[in-house]
Formats: structure tokens, sequence, C-alpha cells
């Protein structure tokens, strides 16, 4: 958990197992056949994503202590969205998910990004600035598709996630593979 504190992000491999995972799928699936895809850009935002599957991502024991580890043991549930890009589309610019600068104290907000289908650096894996959790700066505009110093793509196993701070640098990248991106976007704030 040393790197959540350094770089500002840990990957957790294998959070979900194969039962796991398949479930978070069809809930998934479920919620997209209820409500439809929304969003721009190719992007699919689900809400409604309900059931025991998903009550076990939340419920997690790694994912679990890497938030608190960030947020403490008060942390409060925030929001959980399906980030599904098709390929083509999915690029993002630079940015932190807490406006503002980072506190002195300790950060505010907590993501995880699941993956649920493997995800390659070059299929739209997130990206993340290393350490720029620290800095007091707001991230740079006109990123989108354009590279940054120090930046690292983190391609994911599906059932792996990545959890960062919510002060540090990310995107989304651009989905260059053959298939939709389909991860989970998970938030926390602190108690």
């Amino acid at each position: 958990m040393d790197a959540l504190d350094t770089d500002g992000f840990v990957v957790l491999p294998h959070l979900l197992d194969a039962a796991a995972l398949a479930g978070v799928r069809a809930a998934m699936a479920d919620a997209l056949h209820r409500d439809g895809p929304r969003g721009p850009g190719g992007t699919l935002h689900v809400d409604g994503l309900r059931g025991p599957a998903v009550e076990a991502v939340w419920t997690a024991p790694p994912l679990v202590a890497a938030v608190e580890h960030l947020l403490g043991p008060g942390a409060r549930r925030g929001e959980l969205h399906v980030r599904a890009p098709h390929p083509g589309f999915g690029a993002q610019a630079l940015h932190a998910d807490f406006a503002g600068p980072p506190p002195p104290d300790a950060p505010h907000v907590a993501v995880a990004v699941v993956a649920l289908v493997d995800v390659a650096e070059d299929g739209g894996a997130t990206r993340v600035v290393p350490g720029t959790h620290r800095w007091n700066r707001t991230a740079p505009a006109r990123t989108v598709d354009r590279a940054w110093p120090g930046e690292r793509r983190i391609p994911l196993a599906a059932g792996s996630a990545l959890v960062f701070d919510g002060h540090l640098w990310h995107s989304g990248t651009r989905n260059g593979s053959d298939r939709r991106r389909d991860a989970l976007q998970v938030t926390w704030r602190r108690g």
C-alpha cells in the first residue's frame, strides 16, 4: 500500500474471481437491457447496477483495505458507473476527480477502476501521472491523445483493479482494440 502514498495508485490483481466477474458482467447486461446505453463518444454510462456480485466489489477485502489506507475507516460510498468505450473512443484529458488543490492532511476521494475485460496499454488503459496527487496544481488542458512526461498506462487483466487517490492526474485513453472496454468505476469519499 506504500505505492498509494508515493505514486498515488496501486494495482490489485485478481480482485474478482471468475464467479464474481461473471456476476458483475450479468448485472451490467441486465442494466443495459433495462436502461439502454447512454453517454457521448461511444462510452456507456449505466446507473442502477445492483445485486450480490456488485455488492461483492464494494466489500472485497483488498479494495476495502486500499480505500481505508487512503481515506480512513469512515469512508463513504460514492458512485458506481460502468465506463465502456467502444473501439476508437474513450480518450480523455488528464484530470483529477477532486476539484481544488490536494488537502495537506489526507485525500478526500478514492477511485477504483475494475476491469471487466482484459485491457492492454493500447486498448484504452487508464493512464496515471505518478506523484501528481501531491502537487498543488490543476491538471493541464488539451491532453487528449497527447502523452505527458512520466505518465504510465496501466494494463489490467479482467477482474483486476486500479485504485488511486482522487487527486491523482489520470484519464481514460483511446480504445485501440476491436471490442468494448468494459470497466466499473467506483468512488468513495472521506467520511
